[in-house]
């Protein structure tokens, strides 16, 4: 019997999920940014004292002993990592699929030129609205939507692989069709992410900007109509996600934490000790890992809709200081 890519990968990612391998690292080289996105969730857009680029190339060298293949660099804006190059250069001498999170302000033809250099994986972009007045109010920034959307030709005459992502917000809720649409015009792939998390401090204010309910139905009914599933598969004895088991993130200054949305405790400091020390002793880590364990057979225990639903424990630790939403 032919075994499909989609079997393959499957059974890879259970393998990894029960050997605790963080397959996935996003390493947010700054929290600086070019625009001030009104649903931002980082807390604030200045660094401390940020890693060099010496110390994340260490980190890039103790993921592969890790056994990561996929490192996604963002931030904030990752570009206005003085070391931006270097380190994006250097995921890739380590034979890790590299991916890329801009709000596209920097790419230029000179830097469309230094991405298609370093082939990767994936360059996500995001798109906020189907006209200049969406988008550039939602990223507080004149002139944004024209930028992306030459950075979007710079890269896609360079063949560089582009994923356009759009926040769903009240914003631009009224627009999603037409959103989806210039997308498709372009033949990108894009998606769409309905869930605005509190910032990384815990703050829920962004949460104001959600869409509303008939938005959501909205985005759904288009994402059935293209047959998508929107539906999450989840079994007895399964984990609800890969939180402290297949990814990692690692902030400007060095603290990581057991997932990219994960943030009110972290795992240690990369400055005081290694990744390759961190990550199979934290205590953070595996007690995260059983709180996956946990919320699944909880979902599991509620039947549909929430059984099938998404839902991210880390975004709902932050907004009401525990992991499970409603009644246990």
């Amino acid at each position: 019997m032919k075994i499909s890519p989609e079997s393959r990968f499957v059974d890879f990612k259970t393998r990894a999920l029960q050997a605790e391998v963080p397959l996935t690292a996003y390493l947010e080289l700054s929290y600086r940014c070019t625009q001030r996105c009104v649903f931002c969730y980082n807390s604030r857009h200045h660094d401390l004292q940020a890693l060099s680029t010496e110390e994340w190339e260490k980190i890039l060298d103790d993921l592969r002993e890790l056994g990561t293949l996929f490192v996604c660099l963002t931030g904030g804006e990752p570009m206005l990592h003085e070391g931006f190059y270097e380190i994006a250069r250097a995921v890739r001498e380590r034979h890790m699929a590299l991916r890329i999170l801009s709000n596209g302000s920097l790419i230029d033809d000179e830097m469309a030129d230094v991405l298609a250099e370093l082939k990767p994986f994936m360059v996500e972009l995001s798109l906020h609205g189907a006209s200049a007045g969406t988008h550039d109010a939602t990223t507080s920034t004149r002139g944004s939507f024209s930028k992306l959307w030459a950075a979007v030709e710079a890269l896609r005459i360079r063949n560089v692989p582009l994923l356009l992502k759009t926040p769903l917000t009240r914003l631009n809720e009224a627009e999603i069709r037409n959103i989806c649409a210039l997308a498709q015009e372009y033949g990108i792939p894009h998606s769409v992410d309905s869930h605005l998390t509190p910032t990384d401090a815990g703050d829920c204010s962004p949460l104001s900007l959600e869409a509303s309910s008939d938005g959501i139905a909205a985005w759904t009914k288009l994402l059935e109509h293209a047959g998508g599933d929107p539906k999450v598969h989840r079994f007895p004895g399964g984990a609800n996600c890969g939180l402290g088991r297949l990814t990692l993130a690692v902030d400007p200054e060095g603290w990581v934490y057991p997932c990219i949305g994960w943030r009110h405790s972290s795992m240690g400091n990369v400055r005081q000790k290694g990744l390759v020390e961190l990550w199979p002793e934290s205590r953070v880590r595996k007690t995260a890992a059983a709180l996956a364990d946990e919320v699944n057979e909880w979902l599991l225990g509620l039947g549909d809709p929430k059984s099938s639903g998404w839902y991210c424990p880390a975004e709902v630790m932050l907004r009401l200081g525990t992991p499970f939403e409603g009644p246990q």
